[in-house]
């Protein structure tokens, strides 16, 4: 929980620069983001997309091969057993409140999946869910996990899965590895 601690001492206009360069994120993330596409693509373009609207490539090219250099463990994983990693999804308020273990920041990790939950909403024509999810926002980070969970319950089930896949990626995320 550093990173709350972090947040809660830094002075009001530090913590509005953060807002605007997470906005400034999000916004480039998102032709990224939306579309329906298989998985390995949409992984791939994730990948790239993070590359790029973080500063680590200049060009897709450059974020391309980035993303490539981690191709080689994707291919261990695929070949391990079938075990899905996402069975151990739990919800997001549950997830939030329990210790990270690693050191990961979770209440941190809530702001990409709210985004992703909102343009996958707005994509799916659910502009009303999205809005009330926006409005947790300012609620504190317990209810907007909570409001992540409510969420699903109101949505079809391939959207549900979809949610759940998000849910997956925030609660397997180790951090990224020191390149050298």
């Amino acid at each position: 929980m550093k990173c709350q601690k972090r947040v809660q001492k830094r002075p009001k206009k530090l913590r509005e620069a953060n807002v605007t360069s997470r906005a400034k994120y999000n916004e480039c993330m998102r032709p990224y983001m939306v579309g329906s596409k298989p998985k390995e693509q949409r992984k791939s373009d994730f990948c790239v997309g993070a590359k790029i609207c973080s500063g680590k490539a200049q060009t897709r090219e450059q974020a391309t091969q980035l993303c490539s250099n981690k191709a080689p463990k994707q291919t261990q994983q695929a070949s391990a057993p079938k075990n899905d990693p996402c069975a151990s999804v739990i919800d997001m308020g549950t997830w939030l409140q329990q210790p990270s273990g690693d050191g990961t920041c979770r209440p941190c990790l809530l702001a990409p999946v709210t985004q992703w939950y909102m343009d996958a909403l707005r994509t799916a024509g659910m502009q009303g869910l999205a809005t009330d999810l926006e409005g947790a926002v300012d609620g504190g980070e317990v209810a907007l996990a909570t409001k992540l969970d409510e969420v699903k319950s109101k949505v079809s089930p391939e959207l549900r899965a979809r949610l759940k896949e998000f849910d997956c990626h925030a609660q397997l995320y180790k951090g990224e590895e020191d390149v050298k």
